[in-house]
C-alpha cells in the first residue's frame, strides 16, 4: 500500500493542475468575452465546471485568477523550456534569437492576454498590478539573456536589457504584426536580427 502513494500523490498533483488550467482557461475566455469588472466569481466556475469554492480555495479572489493568467501565459508560450535552453547557450546570436522567439510565442499563443491587460490596466487596479508583474517578468527575461551573453565573456554595449526589452514590446510588434501585416515568421526573424545588430558589440582588434 505504502509503495502507492507516489503514484497518488502525482495523479492528485496532475489532477489539481488540470483544475487548475481548466479555472484558468474559462477565466481567459470570459475575460475577453465580457471584461475583467463584469465577470463573477460564478461565472467562472460555471464556466469551468467546479464550485466557486474551488476558485476561492485556489486563487482567494478574482484577483487572484487574474494573477493566475501570467502563469498560464508563461507556461503557454513555452518559456520555461527556453529558458532551460538558453542555460546551455553561450552563442550571443543564439541567446538573443531564443528571446526574439520568446517574444514570437508570447503574441502569437498569449496575445489575448496581453491585449486584455493592457487595454484595462488604466481602469482596474487588479489589471494594472498583473500587467506590471508581467513587464517585470519581461525584463528579468531579456536581463537573464544579457547577463548569459557577458558571463560567457562577449561584449555589449549599455544599457542592453533596456534596449532588446524597448524591441521586444508590444508596440513593436502591434506596429509590423498588426498594422503592416507581416506574418510571424518574418517578425521574428526581423527581431532576431535587429537585436544582434543593437545589443553585440564587435570588437576592435587592438581594443581591450
Amino acid at each position: 500500500m505504502a509503495e502507492d502513494l507516489p503514484g497518488i500523490v502525482r495523479l492528485r498533483d496532475r489532477r489539481e493542475a488540470l483544475t487548475l488550467r481548466t479555472i484558468l482557461t474559462a477565466a481567459r475566455r470570459l475575460f475577453a468575452e465580457h471584461g475583467y469588472a463584469r465577470t463573477p466569481i460564478r461565472l467562472i466556475a460555471k464556466e469551468a465546471g467546479v464550485a466557486p469554492q474551488t476558485i476561492y480555495a485556489h486563487f482567494g479572489a478574482k484577483s487572484g485568477v487574474l494573477a493566475g493568467l501570467v502563469d498560464l501565459l508563461d507556461d503557454e508560450a513555452g518559456l520555461p523550456d527556453l529558458v532551460a535552453a538558453a542555460a546551455t547557450i553561450d552563442d550571443p546570436a543564439e541567446l538573443l534569437g531564443m528571446l526574439a522567439r520568446a517574444s514570437r510565442q508570447v503574441r502569437e499563443r498569449c496575445g489575448d492576454i496581453v491585449a486584455m491587460l493592457d487595454a484595462g490596466a488604466a481602469v482596474e487596479p487588479d489589471l494594472a498590478a498583473t500587467r506590471a508583474e508581467g513587464q517585470r517578468r519581461n525584463r528579468l527575461g531579456a536581463t537573464l539573456v544579457i547577463d548569459r551573453i557577458t558571463a560567457a565573456g562577449h561584449p555589449v554595449v549599455p544599457r542592453a536589457a533596456d534596449i532588446a526589452v524597448a524591441l521586444t514590446s508590444a508596440s513593436v510588434h502591434d506596429s509590423l504584426v498588426t498594422d503592416a501585416g507581416w506574418t510571424y515568421d518574418e517578425y521574428e526573424s526581423w527581431l532576431r536580427v535587429t537585436l544582434v545588430a543593437a545589443i553585440t558589440r564587435p570588437v576592435t582588434p587592438g581594443t581591450p
